[in-house]
């Protein structure tokens, strides 16, 4: 996840049904990154709280078939990455770390 925001700080909470991963207060250009496996059942499932000043929003970024960061089969090397920005939070999958700029694409408003 990675800060493109005017305000200087924003925070990011992040969790699964084992682990916490806690909340991270991220200046603008850090990054909080976490890596994982899926489980044997293929049912890993970690969602993330974002807030930014006034704005936020939560939702799954790990999930089957709720999550633009989804996959049908075991794979490795998969990286997905979030952008936040003033218009909004942006997505990016990619098969090799630090993704260009085009491979973002608006997935969800701040509420």
């Amino acid at each position: 996840m990675v800060s493109q925001m005017i305000l200087h700080y924003y925070d990011v909470g992040c969790k699964s049904k084992d682990d916490d991963l806690g909340v991270h207060t991220l200046k603008v250009g850090e990054r909080f990154d976490f890596s994982f496996h899926q489980n044997f059942w293929g049912d890993t499932h970690f969602y993330c709280n974002f807030t930014w000043g006034p704005k936020h929003n939560d939702f799954d970024v790990f999930y089957k078939g709720k999550s633009p960061c989804r996959f049908k089969f075991f794979k490795s090397d998969i990286f997905c990455y979030w952008l936040m920005k003033d218009s909004g939070i942006y997505f990016a999958r990619t098969k090799t770390p630090n993704p260009s700029p085009n491979n973002f694409r608006f997935v969800y408003p701040w509420l």
